[in-house]
């Protein structure tokens, strides 16, 4: 299989907790690949070493064959991965246009971005082209000029995504992307995401509606006390007695 994303034995400590304990997966172009677990499983750890916001303890992680691990953020952006936050992260003052816009920047244009917001310059007809058409995978062609103050909470979270999508990744990383979204918000996140994956992008999901995972995965993991207890299907991790196990003991 050829793996956008190779994870291979990650580990992650703070002082003497294991969050992370020999996690391996892989995430090959195209596929989508749910994460999942009871709160504490070491979901959200896994996310920030993976973006490198924690240093991996050990283990190594591979973008496309070539190993990021020892790599800052934003060098791993520039390499092809990234990622959504569980809260929006955008400038309310910009537009939509120009928020995306600033996620371009990894993707080394010609013009620096930030000049270009700052003195007004005309964008490059390619790099205009490129951003509409995220626009418009994203649904939000529409609010390209509007204020993202004016913009609602679910289209925010979209907008993520969009910027995201500007650097033109690999591997994008969704963590929690549907929170705090209504049924109709989450129908349209599933059909982008799935849009995502037949576009080439290897994405890995993290999120607590099961629905949404189900529908939207190819391969689940399931992680439990920082270590994988099950990986497979959405219909095989159904019926998988250790993850039924794992969640009804966080319920108890």
């Amino acid at each position: 299989m050829d793996l956008a994303l190779d994870v291979r034995d990650l580990g992650k400590t703070f002082g003497g907790v294991k969050a992370l304990d020999g996690l391996s997966f892989g995430i090959a172009r195209g596929e989508v690949m749910g994460l999942i677990g009871p709160n504490g499983s070491g979901k959200s750890t896994t996310v920030n070493t993976l973006a490198g916001v924690f240093p991996a303890t050990s283990g190594e992680i591979r973008l496309r064959g070539k190993p990021v691990h020892h790599l800052p953020e934003y060098a791993r952006v520039q390499a092809g991965l990234t990622r959504t936050f569980q809260t929006a992260s955008v400038f309310p003052e910009f537009t939509v246009r120009e928020q995306v816009l600033l996620g371009a920047e990894p993707a080394r244009t010609r013009r620096g971005v930030w000049s270009m917001l700052r003195s007004g310059a005309r964008m490059e007809p390619e790099l205009r082209g490129r951003l509409d058409e995220i626009l418009q995978l994203t649904g939000l062609a529409d609010l390209a000029d509007t204020r993202i103050e004016e913009v609602s909470a679910a289209d925010q979270r979209f907008l993520m995504i969009a910027t995201a999508l500007a650097a033109d990744p690999a591997v994008i990383l969704l963590d929690e992307p549907a929170a705090g979204m209504v049924s109709h918000e989450r129908d349209r996140l599933s059909h982008l995401i799935l849009a995502l994956g037949a576009r080439g992008h290897a994405v890995l999901v993290i999120e607590h509606h099961m629905s949404l995972i189900m529908k939207v995965c190819d391969r689940i993991t399931v992680l439990n006390f920082g270590e994988k207890i099950a990986e497979g299907t959405p219909r095989e991790i159904r019926s998988d007695q250790r993850v039924v196990d794992a969640y009804l003991g966080e319920a108890a």
